[in-house]
């Protein structure tokens, strides 16, 4: 029994010190991050593997936990790759509209998913939270529109 509280505790400090590593997330405290990984499921997808489709209902943020997906773009172009500690879907459930891309796994990715309810607690308690996935999202857009000009 105490080696399953260990690894629980392992688990449960490895996926907060990933939550850590997303700069968005910075400066949260870490009962809100026990929080985020209390409520999230990490989730496996093998390489090649269709995490979203542009079109369909924004219900969660990504947090890129391990692997590597990209973001593909009309006409099939990529936009980007995201690495461990990177996010997505953020700007999609900011503005409440479908997914804008194709997200794909590059590779075996883990991915923290965390739930719309669970992202509107957070930026509706931190307002500084907020205005940090606002300008990051902004950048992404801005960049996504540089890369597709």
């Amino acid at each position: 029994m105490e080696d399953r509280l260990e690894s629980k505790s392992r688990t449960s400090h490895s996926l907060v010190n990933a939550l850590r590593a997303v700069p968005s997330l910075e400066g949260l405290d870490e009962e809100s991050l026990l929080a985020i990984v209390g409520d999230s499921a990490n989730l496996f997808w093998p390489a090649d593997s269709c995490v979203f489709r542009r079109g369909e209902e924004t219900d969660s943020l990504y947090v890129v936990v391990s692997g590597c997906v990209r973001v593909i773009g009309e006409g099939e172009r990529e936009i980007v790759r995201l690495g461990p500690g990177r996010t997505f879907g953020e700007f999609s459930l900011l503005l409440g509209t479908s997914h804008q891309h194709d997200v794909f796994a590059v590779e075996d990715s883990e991915l923290m998913v965390v739930p719309k309810a669970r992202f509107d607690e957070l930026i509706g308690a931190n307002r500084e939270l907020e205005a940090r996935l606002k300008a990051q999202a902004e950048e992404r857009l801005r960049e996504n529109r540089e890369l597709t000009a």
